[in-house]
């Protein structure tokens, strides 16, 4: 089971299993004990897993992204490298690890310090060993930088990469939550650092700090050309310029239209190198 994830149909009983259990989580909200035991994923792509989601409700009690998570799990390969930025629980990480089996591996990077945990957590009760979880956020330096957290499920970085981000962050202050320090990446400097495997597919989910993160990772996009896959947050046009700049090809995963012409929120890109001429 470790090493591919399961395409088969849910059975009746598994559905009406993950529907209880989704009443129940509604109701506890999976909080306290309930959120750091390790569920059983009941249905889907990450059946058979066992996961512990903290004070969220994702994926065991939630149906999830399945055309997101069917992407990703199409695009890998045995033996590939996937890069998980923004990684919560680890969801797309365990995923990932069971895709890419025991020659793979996948980085997960996550600034949030419980999440992380929980990500570390997932990845051993799974034995998943070729899951790594680095506790910093991404960005186009390296260093320390305050944390805007509302909730396990939001948070985003203290910084403003253009005019239409300082927006959003001022509007999101607004609505409450609290701040921490963090320790920040470069991709570029980490993998020069480190000496680790470069990506061959890397997910951001970084909450507005999405051209940030590629700025930082320039010299790793020049070397490699990993595939992309980034979620948007008001990010819609910098990012297809972004994207258009270092010669990629770019639409949307859900709607399957052109970047420019979707939603602000929530949908998610989809890169990949232009071919040479």
């Amino acid at each position: 089971m470790s090493g591919e994830h399961v395409r088969g149909r849910p059975d009746r009983l598994s559905v009406a299993a993950q529907r209880r259990l989704r009443a129940v989580s509604t109701r506890l909200g999976i909080r306290g004990a309930l959120g750091r035991s390790a569920l059983p994923v009941l249905a889907g792509y990450g059946r058979g897993l066992r996961v512990r989601v903290g004070a969220s409700n994702i994926r065991v009690a939630s149906p999830g992204e399945p055309v997101l998570e069917r992407t990703v799990l199409d695009l890998l390969s045995p033996g590939d490298v996937f890069y998980d930025l923004g990684a919560n629980i680890g969801w797309y990480s365990l995923l990932a690890a069971r895709k890419v089996g025991p020659e793979g591996c996948v980085v997960a990077f996550e600034p949030l310090l419980r999440n992380a945990f929980y990500a570390q957590r997932n990845a051993n009760t799974n034995r998943l060993h070729n899951i790594t979880v680095i506790p910093a956020a991404v960005s186009d330096r390296d260093g320390w930088l305050s944390f805007f957290m509302a909730g396990s499920l939001m948070g985003r970085l203290d910084k403003d990469d253009f005019e239409g981000q300082a927006r959003h962050r001022a509007k999101q202050d607004r609505s409450g939550g609290r701040h921490a320090l963090v320790p920040v990446v470069a991709l570029d400097s980490w993998l020069a650092q480190t000496g680790q495997r470069p990506p061959r597919i890397v997910k951001i989910d970084v909450e507005g700090a999405e051209v940030g993160v590629l700025k930082g990772m320039r010299e790793t996009i020049a070397a490699v050309r990993p595939i992309l896959i980034v979620e948007l947050h008001g990010t819609r046009e910098r990012l297809a310029d972004e994207l258009e700049a270092i010669g990629y090809e770019h639409r949307l995963i859900e709607s399957d239209l052109p970047t420019r012409e979707g939603g602000e929120y929530g949908l998610h890109v989809l890169a990949k190198p232009m071919p040479v001429a």
